[in-house]
């Protein structure tokens, strides 16, 4: 069943990006939304050759069923997800910085703004997980 799903949606995303590469094409979109597109196809396209694979060759969808139920995999992923959010917090407060010193006040508010949203989200998170667990 969850294979279904993401076979369908791996079409989906060939056919929507077909349809945009092909807008633009035609002169309806402008050339952002082509190469969206064409990125659109190309991970689609991945999908269903990687689902076609899992459906079909026992092998393969025990070996990712195996690395996908993994717990250390799990403990890295989360890890590198932590690591990630703080980099992210550490280069956008840097850049916020930065941005002011170079009289760029949109970016510097903006780059301000988002370790905001972000800190917010952690804290969010953290009163969920504590009630949680």
């Amino acid at each position: 069943m969850k294979s279904n799903r993401r076979m369908i949606l791996s079409i989906f995303w060939v056919v929507l990006g077909a349809a945009l590469l092909g807008a633009n094409l035609t002169g309806l979109l402008g050339d952002y939304w082509g190469g969206l597109g064409g990125g659109l196809m190309g991970v689609g396209v991945f999908q269903v050759i990687r689902n076609v694979r899992y459906l079909n060759n026992p092998e393969y969808r025990e070996k990712v069923n195996t690395a996908n139920n993994d717990e250390r995999n799990k403990f890295l992923a989360n890890k590198a997800w932590a690591w990630a959010g703080y980099l992210y917090v550490l280069i956008a407060a840097i850049a916020t910085i930065v941005f002011r010193l170079l009289g760029k006040t949109e970016l510097s508010t903006a780059a301000g703004f988002s370790v905001c949203i972000i800190m917010v989200f952690h804290w969010l998170s953290y009163l969920y997980l504590q009630k949680k667990y």
